[in-house]
């Protein structure tokens, strides 16, 4: 990891107490759903409730790893010892360092926690029978969709200086991204991260999902380069 402001921002997310404290409750919340979601004979499974608690937990999987990542990268939940993109184009960093290294931090916490929360999403599967596609390829979806809304968080942080404004804003965003899509038609429905997970699930990987958060992760990082040029100038 030759990129500086990765490896510190990897670096204070391994000791933050409250990067620990997200974690807890991400897999406490999982746990607690595998636990009250299994049959109380797990040998006799509900046919009228097959493929519900695998699919459930996927949708909880989905909404806290895109918060918690967004949080962090919008400064809603300032992690001890990182420090703001626009503080470091104020060092000896270049913008390109800065903006690479946050979105690499980003996306390799989100990795991280998604295979966190993998094993009990593979024993909920297990245990209910629950029809679960390669588990490898809805992963790497879901670590794409949360990737380009943190992503758009992080160009938030260096935009709005107002802490209260960019968490009206990051709220707003999350609000379009998993309730406004919900009344897309259904050839656009892929937009919604849990629908486009659940179809991978299904066996059917919406290739528009992971092109178009893609696209929108890397377009906000641009745009994120651009926006701490007149800090640099200043």
């Amino acid at each position: 990891m030759r990129n500086a402001v990765l490896r510190g921002d990897l670096r204070a997310r391994a000791t933050s107490r409250k990067v620990r404290a997200m974690e807890l409750f991400y897999v406490g919340t999982l746990a607690l759903l595998t636990f009250l979601g299994l049959a109380p004979e797990v040998n006799r499974v509900d046919p009228t409730q097959q493929a519900s608690l695998g699919l459930a937990l996927l949708g909880v999987q989905i909404v806290l790893v895109t918060y918690f990542a967004s949080a962090c990268a919008a400064q809603e939940i300032p992690v001890e010892g990182e420090r703001p993109a626009v503080d470091l184009v104020f060092a000896r960093f270049t913008r390109r360092a800065v903006v690479v290294g946050k979105s690499l931090a980003s996306f390799a916490t989100i990795m991280y926690w998604l295979l966190l929360g993998a094993p009990l999403l593979l024993l909920a599967a297990r245990i209910r029978q629950d029809p679960m596609g390669p588990l490898a390829e809805v992963l790497v979806l879901v670590a794409v969709q949360a990737w380009g809304v943190a992503q758009v968080a992080m160009l938030y942080g260096i935009l709005v200086e107002s802490e209260f404004s960019r968490t009206l804003l990051h709220w707003a965003t999350l609000v379009a991204v998993f309730a406004a899509t919900m009344a897309l038609p259904a050839g656009a429905q892929w937009a919604n991260p849990v629908i486009a997970a659940t179809r991978a699930a299904a066996g059917a990987f919406p290739v528009a999902a992971a092109v178009g958060y893609g696209a929108l992760g890397l377009a906000a990082g641009g745009a994120a380069q651009v926006a701490l040029r007149r800090f640099r100038a200043a």
